[in-house]
Formats: C-alpha cells, sequence, structure tokens
C-alpha cells in the first residue's frame, strides 16, 4: 500500500479527474482502488467512496480486499444494509469481515473484549486498514481501556508500528486521555520524524495538557518540516493570542493567513473575532460580511456574525436558511438555545423566528422560544401564541412546568388578572400531578410553589403590584448567563 502522502493525494486527483470521463477510459489497479477507497475514509469523503466502489466492482468483481471495503462502507451508512450483506458473505473469513461482524453485534464489558481478544488469536498479522479498524471497534464498544492493557500484543501483530500508534493516539484524545496520547504521538514523531501533522498533533495535546513550551517546540518542528502548514500556524496563532504578552504576534500571524487565505472560513473567522476583540468593530463585521458572503450556509460563520452584530439578521438568516442542508427544528433550537445560554438573547429569538418564517412545518415544542420573549420581556408576544393553542398544548409540550409559569407570570405582566386567575386554578389541578423522575419532580416542586404563591395573592383580592414581580431576578439582576 502506498505511505507517501503526496502520491495518494496525486492518485486521489487523478481518480477525481477521470470521473468527469466515460466509464470505458477508466484504469486503475487494484492496490490503487483499495489505497483511494481508504484514502477517502482519512477524508470523510462518502462520494469518493462510493464511486471508488463502483469502479472496482466493474474492474475487479472478485476481489476480496474490495469487497471488505464494501463491509467498511456499509457499516458507517446504514446497519440494515451492513447486516444483509455480512449475511451474504457468510463464507468470508477475513479480520477485517470478523471486526464487521463484531461492530453489528455491538457486545458490551467483557463480552466485547473476549471478542476482540478471540479475533486477535486467530491472525499472525493485521494489515495498516485491519488495525484501523480494530482500534475504532474497541473505542466505539467502549473498550478503549482494554486496548491500553494490550498495548503489546497490538504491536507484536500490527505489520506498521507507526498505523498502531497514531490509532492509539487518536482514541486516546477521543477518551480525553491526553496524556497517553502525547505518549503515543512522542513515539510516533520519533518513528515518523519529518511528518509535519504528527509534530502538529503532539502539539495540540501538549496545549491541551497547558503544556505551553512544549507545545510552541512542537509546532516549530511541523512548520520547518512544512512552511505553508495552515493548521500549525492556525495553532501556533491562538497560542500566541492566549497570552496578553504575545498578543500582538499572534495577531500578525492571523492577518498574514487571513491574506493568503481568503476563502477559508476559519481563517477568516478567527481574523473577524480579532478584530472584534481588538476593538476595530467595523473591520469585524466586514470581514463578517465577506465571509457570510463566501459561506452564506456556515453556522459557524453566521453564529460568529451575530456575535458581530453584523446587519440585518432577518434577511441574513433567511439566505443561511436556504443555502444549508440543517433545517430541521431540532438544529435550530439547540442552535437558539446555545445563543441564548452564552447572552445571545435577541438573537436566539431572531433565529426562531427565522426558522418558522422559512419552514414548512409549524413549530412543534415552543418552550425556547417562550423562554426568550419572557426573558426579553415581550409578554404580549407570549400571551399571543397561547391565546392561539385553543388547546394550550404550546404549553404541555416541551417544558410544561417552565411553560406554566412563562405563560401565567405573562398574563400578570399584561394586566390580564382575571384569566390568569382562572388559568393557574385549572393548572394546579390538571398539571401537577405527576413527574416522570427526579429532575422533572425538582421542576413540579418549583413551579408548584410559585404557582401556588401566585394564586394566593389573586384570592386574597389584595393590592399587587404585579410589574415589579421577578421571582427569577432575571430582570433586576444579571442573569448567570
Amino acid at each position: 500500500m502506498i505511505e507517501d502522502e503526496d502520491i495518494r493525494s496525486q492518485l486521489c486527483e487523478r481518480f477525481r479527474q477521470s470521473l468527469a470521463k466515460p466509464v470505458s477510459e477508466r484504469f486503475f489497479d487494484e492496490d490503487e482502488l483499495v489505497d483511494l477507497f481508504d484514502y477517502a475514509g482519512d477524508l470523510a469523503d462518502d462520494y469518493l467512496k462510493m464511486e471508488v466502489l463502483l469502479c472496482g466492482a466493474r474492474l475487479y468483481p472478485d476481489s476480496e480486499m474490495l469487497r471488505e471495503r464494501r463491509a467498511i462502507f456499509y457499516s458507517t451508512f446504514s446497519a440494515d444494509a451492513t447486516m444483509k450483506y455480512l449475511d451474504d458473505n457468510v463464507q468470508e473469513t477475513s479480520p477485517i469481515w470478523e471486526i464487521m461482524r463484531i461492530r453489528a453485534r455491538a457486545p458490551q464489558g467483557t463480552d466485547a473484549e473476549k471478542a476482540i481478544q478471540y479475533l486477535l488469536g486467530g491472525v499472525d498479522k493485521l494489515d495498516d486498514e485491519e488495525v484501523i479498524q480494530l482500534v475504532e471497534l474497541a473505542s466505539q464498544l467502549g473498550i478503549y481501556d482494554w486496548l491500553l492493557r494490550n498495548d503489546r500484543l497490538l504491536r507484536e501483530k500490527c505489520e506498521y508500528t507507526p498505523i498502531l500508534l497514531y490509532e492509539m493516539a487518536v482514541v486516546s484524545e477521543l477518551n480525553h486521555n491526553y496524556e497517553k496520547a502525547v505518549s503515543y504521538l512522542e513515539e510516533l514523531t520519533e518513528a515518523e520524524p519529518f511528518n509535519a501533522y504528527y509534530w502538529y498533533m503532539l502539539a495540540q495535546d501538549y496545549d491541551l495538557m497547558d503544556q505551553r513550551e512544549k507545545a510552541f517546540t512542537a509546532l516549530d518542528y511541523s512548520l520547518a518540516i512544512d512552511p505553508e502548514g495552515k493548521e500549525a500556524m492556525q495553532l501556533r496563532a491562538r497560542l500566541l493570542l492566549a497570552d496578553e504578552a504575545t498578543q500582538d504576534k499572534g495577531a500578525e500571524v492571523i492577518k498574514a493567513l487571513a491574506a493568503k487565505y481568503p476563502d477559508d472560513a476559519d481563517v477568516q473567522r478567527v481574523s473577524a473575532l480579532i478584530n472584534l476583540a481588538t476593538g476595530n468593530l467595523a473591520k469585524s463585521r466586514e470581514t463578517m460580511r465577506h465571509c457570510l458572503d463566501l459561506f452564506p450556509g456556515d453556522r459557524g460563520v453566521l453564529s460568529d456574525a451575530l456575535a458581530a452584530g453584523i446587519g440585518d439578521l432577518s434577511a441574513i438568516l433567511d439566505r443561511f436558511y436556504h443555502s444549508t442542508a440543517e433545517t430541521d427544528e431540532a438544529t435550530w433550537l439547540d442552535w437558539a438555545d446555545d445563543l441564548r445560554a452564552n447572552g445571545y438573547v435577541t438573537e436566539a429569538r431572531n433565529v426562531i423566528e427565522a426558522y418558522m418564517r422559512n419552514s414548512d412545518a409549524p413549530l412543534s415544542d415552543y418552550s425556547i422560544y417562550l423562554d426568550v420573549l419572557f426573558y426579553l420581556q415581550d409578554f404580549n408576544a407570549v400571551n399571543r401564541i397561547v391565546d392561539d393553542s385553543a388547546d394550550e398544548s404550546v404549553i404541555t409540550r416541551g417544558d410544561l412546568y417552565a411553560n406554566i409559569i412563562i405563560a401565567l407570570i405573562s398574563k400578570l405582566k399584561d394586566n390580564r388578572t382575571e384569566d390568569a386567575k382562572r388559568f393557574v386554578i385549572r393548572q394546579l389541578n390538571e398539571n401537577f400531578q405527576e413527574a416522570a423522575g427526579t429532575g422533572e419532580l425538582l421542576e413540579r416542586i418549583s413551579a408548584h410553589a410559585i404557582a401556588t404563591q401566585i394564586m394566593n395573592i389573586l384570592k386574597s383580592g389584595k393590592r399587587f403590584d404585579w410589574q415589579d414581580f421577578d421571582p427569577f431576578g432575571i430582570w433586576s439582576t444579571d442573569l448567570p448567563f
């Protein structure tokens, strides 16, 4: 298999160019197609993987290695398709096939450990892809600790140790064991000292362990090997920006990157945020508008633009909705919730209203929207939403107890005291009877206490200034978010 990254990249480019030609003019040998599939996996490019498999099926219909890659592809595509494919190939017994079968069964705990131990007992050596799939499988099954305990066995079984070191470093990062990841990456950079990406990975993990000087040293090695390494330069800039004494140097690195990569969303975002942080609001907004024009469907860019307070949010959000594949309600509500949690409450409202304005489906869960309107003191809007729901389903869906209190206080703030009295009596009689789990029980108890307090005041007939009523302290003091 091809080890040189440049050669793999050139092979990939040649294959991509061949896709525009007639099928009869496409020719690649079997090993090249296997390398292409594995490289497509590194790139997370499903289209490339599929085209490689289709080409392989035409040129090498009996290829065992390409059939194995089909099993890998199905395992990341559909559980049902994976099981059907495995059932149709019960005669296949290579390590890849056994790994796919274990993945499909998804054993847990000691059963998972025994399954992988049994698999290893039946093989002398594992090739690169088999090592990759085995380590990923163990991590997916939640037995990362087993990998660490069996480090020596895995080294004995693998044909090429650096592949194992890399994969172990990756799963160690995924399991937040940065100390172990550093250990593997230090060994990996000794084995392959001229791989700039490995030094960059090591710098990242040193940074996560707050070992700043070692992170800079690893970056120096990475950039000495590849002076144009964009990711390494970005990390260097971020480390410089984190220290007040070196912020100017970090800003210069980012400015150079922004000039060199005008079409790179991540670089431009960082550049805009630096301008924002240094008080150059006009320049920040200019950069953000440029990013939005280039990447109208990039939610990260748009979130930063919202933070910078850019332009007409309604028009920008409408354009984003029609430029992105993320048009489901859950995604937009999660986004609004994140904005709200970070203090961008008006922006959260704009996000939800953009979804409501553009989606063909009505909003099914109003909880976040009601909470945002309540915080912004738009009680009239809350009341309109509740009034328009004849069966009050906007209250009963989602965060029931929070919705009840929001609706109740909004009625009082709008001077609808008689309506509020009827509402609170009905809610106490109908919706405070059961709670699913401890968390909901605590919510119910808190809401019940506030509702009862309000009901007692209303029943007493005493004068009460509801405009100053603030049981959560959200208008008289700053919220923690």
